[in-house]
């Protein structure tokens, strides 16, 4: 139980730089804008991301990180190093004996983890695999466990709503009407 409450602790220290990057990123972009979906997920396994996100998390103990940036416009860090990307058409980062803070974003990357006692969050729209044992939770939805079928990464419809409708509504209220 102790572990599980700590577990979640960490999760949400981790989620939220994961979210105030994507809010900054979102804010940033000009043209259709397109909302993000978090996700938070803990385990032991290997981790499988694949999109436009920002990738935050630990990696306690010796594990494996493959990233693949199809863009050219990725940037990592892991252990508070930057990593360096290989040359070519699909840049690759591969770290064998992995450990500490992992930070990866980028418009279109594949991000790979593999470890024991993983903790990530995730902001973006994608897809994502999580092979092993424990647990995600993907926007507001209830906690699930890790499965080997890849599942969205995208918002809720429910959140998608309420953002057109904020939308139509700023551009309706007064502020945005001229006034003669």
């Amino acid at each position: 139980m102790i572990r599980r409450a700590l577990t979640i602790v960490v999760v949400l220290m981790l989620l939220v730089p994961a979210l105030a990057e994507a809010k900054n990123a979102h804010s940033k972009r000009t043209g259709n804008r397109v909302p993000s979906a978090q996700l938070a997920a803990s385990g032991s396994g290997a981790m499988t991301v694949v999109g436009r996100m920002s990738v935050y998390g630990t990696i306690p103990e010796w594990g494996s990180v493959v990233i693949l940036d199809r863009a050219g416009d990725a940037q990592a860090h892991l252990a508070g190093q930057p990593q360096q990307f290989s040359r070519g058409r699909v840049r690759v980062v591969r770290v064998r004996q992995a450990a500490g803070l992992l930070f990866v974003k980028g418009s279109n990357l594949t991000v790979t983890v593999l470890g024991v006692d993983l903790s990530f969050s995730v902001a973006g729209n994608g897809r994502a695999k999580l092979l092993g044992t424990g647990v995600y939770t993907l926007n507001s939805d209830p906690e699930k466990s890790w499965a080997r079928t890849w599942f969205a990464v995208a918002p809720s419809s429910s959140a998608s709503a309420r953002r057109r409708s904020a939308e139509r509504c700023t551009r309706c209220s007064p502020a945005a009407v001229p006034q003669h």
